[in-house]
């Protein structure tokens, strides 16, 4: 009998270490995006506006680690978060909002830029709430220290397959 209670007592101490361990690490994941948001605006306060790649700095374990190329801002989802360069390994929607390879940026004519992100549930689900988006709510984005404002105008849905088809009205 005993061992039945220290198998279960065991089980127990488990699960209650699986459910606080996630949130445990989503609130690092938060902690180290909001670092990043601010380094991002500290380093655009210090950089000339000439320089406009992403700065890459070392950091104690010699790894690499990129800074945010842009910020997002959606104030209706409570949604603030950085997107790493196109050319970025943690570009990826499995690590990030994603900036997409065809996005032209927005100080260019014609510009279009498209973001992904997972919308279902977890940490990583940073569109889980764009649903709740109608026609004239505001979504920001800062790159290069320049803000652009944008206005949702038309809402439209595409089936869940892997692929996205982008009406490209004006």
């Amino acid at each position: 009998m005993s061992e039945r209670k220290s198998f279960s007592l065991i089980i127990i101490v488990l699960g209650i270490s699986l459910f606080f361990s996630y949130h445990i690490y989503y609130h690092f994941v938060s902690l180290s995006n909001d670092s990043l948001i601010e380094k991002y605006y500290k380093k655009d306060e210090n950089n000339s506006k000439n320089d406009k790649s992403t700065i890459k700095k070392m950091s104690n374990d010699n790894s690499v680690k990129e800074e945010y190329f842009g910020i997002l801002t959606i104030p209706k989802i409570n949604l603030k978060t950085g997107f790493y360069n196109k050319n970025s390994e943690n570009n990826i929607v499995n690590k990030s909002v994603t900036l997409l390879k065809d996005s032209i940026m927005p100080e260019i004519d014609g510009s279009i830029v498209y973001l992904a992100a997972h919308s279902g549930t977890g940490y990583l689900a940073y569109f889980k709430d764009i649903n709740k988006l109608t026609n004239n709510d505001m979504i920001y984005l800062n790159i290069n220290n320049i803000s652009y404002s944008y206005t949702i105008t038309d809402i439209y849905e595409n089936p869940k397959n892997g692929e996205i088809t982008i009406n490209k009205n004006n």
